[in-house]
């Protein structure tokens, strides 16, 4: 038996797009070339992979279905020691300690760590959470490699930043209040209802000037430097708050939801950065991170962390 992985691929292709058209735009070359690939695959294994009727277009045999199985856990097998030998190729390995915000940690760091990882097989992250200044100031002390935090504290002298989004504040409602209904919030619409401030150096400052700059002093009835403890009071009817980066689901560990909805009024954005000693960057392993933490502030799924109007 003769197969090829080109011949693998091909197939799991058509199988996963359910059709030859789609399959082989995905893969840049004729349909014929696809059908042909897919003919020499059954004919090796001498089973019918595939149903092909004008009317329903493409299915899987139960057959079919058993070596898509098999053929995708081979792929997924190359693709992985692809990726090995690419980071060997590039000597990327060794430790890389990384110092993030620990209010966005669990949003921003975790989906940025899980991309990294699986291309750098080698390198072993270590996790340093903190506030705003205890994350610049790791950095500048080479505690960490590289740090993720909000611009929100002055950026210790020598520190690079690259900037990674522009994140504008958003106001956190419980999922069933009136004030849900609408397509943005006014800071007006918040005074005289019970506030809730994420307490944490740097974010007391932030969030207490926006009141501020409005011409409002913000009293606050509840404060905690915990981000989750913040959601979870405000989903239980305790009050409002305003936080930045959002996470993917309104659910909250108290299980009541939660709505983030954007302010109506044009208030100072903060910028999320990476933050580094320049002589670091010149390790691969920090410049790897760095990259990969612009790729991902490029793709939809970190867009839906910002509340905007």
């Amino acid at each position: 038996m003769n197969i090829s992985l080109r011949l693998m691929r091909y197939f799991a292709a058509v199988a996963h797009l359910k059709s030859l058209t789609r399959a082989a735009a995905e893969l840049n070359i004729s349909q014929s070339a696809v059908s042909l690939a897919v003919d020499s695959l059954e004919e090796e294994l001498g089973l019918k992979l595939l149903n092909r009727q004008r009317s329903k277009g493409i299915s899987l045999t139960a057959k079919g279905q058993e070596i898509l199985i098999r053929i995708q856990g081979i792929l997924d097998q190359v693709d992985n020691f692809e990726s090995e030998v690419s980071g060997i190729r590039q000597n990327i390995s060794g430790d890389l300690h990384i110092g993030c915000f620990n209010a966005i940690a669990p949003i921003v760091l975790a989906p940025i760590l899980k991309n990294f990882v699986s291309e750098h097989h080698a390198v072993h992250p270590y996790i340093v959470e903190g506030n705003v200044r205890h994350i610049f100031d790791s950095v500048h002390r080479g505690e960490v490699d590289v740090g993720i935090s909000y611009d929100e504290a002055d950026i210790s002298a020598g520190l690079k930043t690259k900037t990674l989004a522009v994140v504008p504040p958003h106001v956190v409602l419980p999922r069933d209040h009136p004030l849900a209904l609408q397509e943005d919030v006014s800071l007006v619409d918040l005074i005289g209802h019970p506030l809730i401030l994420l307490d944490l150096p740097s974010s007391r400052q932030y969030y207490t000037s926006l009141f501020e700059s409005a011409g409002f002093h913000p009293q606050f009835s509840y404060k905690s430097g915990n981000y989750e403890m913040v959601r979870s009071m405000v989903g239980v009817g305790l009050g409002f708050a305003l936080l930045q980066s959002r996470p993917p689901t309104e659910d909250t560990q108290s299980g009541a939801k939660v709505i983030c909805k954007p302010l109506r009024e044009n208030l100072r954005k903060s910028r999320l950065v990476v933050a580094y000693l320049e002589q670091n960057i010149k390790r691969r392993t920090v410049k790897a991170f760095v990259e990969h933490c612009e790729a991902y502030f490029n793709t939809p799924e970190s867009r839906d962390l910002i509340v905007s109007r």
